[in-house]
């Protein structure tokens, strides 16, 4: 049983957070972790915060669960979500990727791992997962309404789904999808890349369509300047949060928490 769940959150939320995931991790810094060199380079790059938000949301809400949280990681690539995140006692991850050989995936230490097609549905158990990371996979998928229904089929009852997409305004992703589908249909583009693109009423559209009830959505970060020394303070962070959270389509990508009633 969970403890009582506010219905909904402050798009602005973020923006009141820690940041210490970000420049106080450990494991982050390590040589063989994916962009180490950034972490290394710049205090808070933010390429992080697409890790960082799903970091602050796992630990709320293992902090509200009475057992250890199983976590399925959908998309699990080299394992650099399960790396990032700060350890949660107790709990059990469940990694799923249509390749597991990765170099690096070994260094996550998944509990279970599973070699799956997304497009055939997930090897688990019906209400068997109480948390679900969906970051940054939606958009290559040729189904995201049968894949989304896949990550409900898979929760408990109660259970968090973390979403996480590229984002786009609405006029400008449907002139790529066109472009996406010329592009496939010619071979130029092949099974795997980037066919879908989402803005906010789309993605919360399929949501609440697969059964979700919405909690929270924002964009992570508005302006992205890789390696630049604005990376090494807090307010530049905090100011591309908040331009986010009121432009979401107008950033980088969208963060979407969602619950399974």
């Amino acid at each position: 049983m969970k403890r009582v769940l506010k219905n909904h959150y402050s798009r602005f939320r973020f923006a009141r957070q820690s940041l210490d995931a970000i420049d106080k991790n450990e494991e982050t810094h390590k040589h063989d972790f994916p962009f180490s060199g950034e972490l290394n380079k710049r205090r808070y790059p933010v390429r992080a915060l697409r890790y960082w938000w799903l970091d602050l949301v796992i630990h709320e809400e293992a902090e509200r669960l009475y057992h250890p949280p199983v976590i399925a990681d959908i998309g699990c690539d080299t394992g650099i979500i399960k790396r990032f995140i700060r350890p949660v006692e107790g709990s059990r991850w469940v990694g799923l990727d249509i390749i597991t050989d990765r170099p690096g995936l070994e260094s996550a230490r998944y509990d279970e791992l599973y070699k799956c097609d997304f497009d055939e549905g997930f090897p688990l158990e019906n209400a068997s997962v109480d948390i679900a990371i969906f970051s940054h996979v939606l958009e290559h998928l040729p189904r995201p309404d049968f894949t989304m229904g896949e990550v409900f089929r898979i929760l408990k009852p109660g259970g968090l789904l973390m979403l996480g997409v590229p984002t786009a305004p609405r006029f400008v992703g449907k002139l790529r999808e066109r472009q996406f589908a010329k592009q496939l249909a010619s071979g130029k583009r092949i099974r795997g890349q980037h066919i879908h693109v989402f803005w906010k009423k789309r993605l919360r559209d399929l949501a609440e369509r697969t059964g979700f009830h919405v909690e929270f959505c924002s964009g992570t970060s508005l302006i992205r300047k890789k390696g630049s020394k604005l990376e090494d303070y807090a307010a530049w962070i905090r100011l591309n949060q908040v331009g986010a959270a009121m432009f979401p389509s107008l950033g980088q990508e969208l963060c979407m928490q969602l619950r399974k009633p």
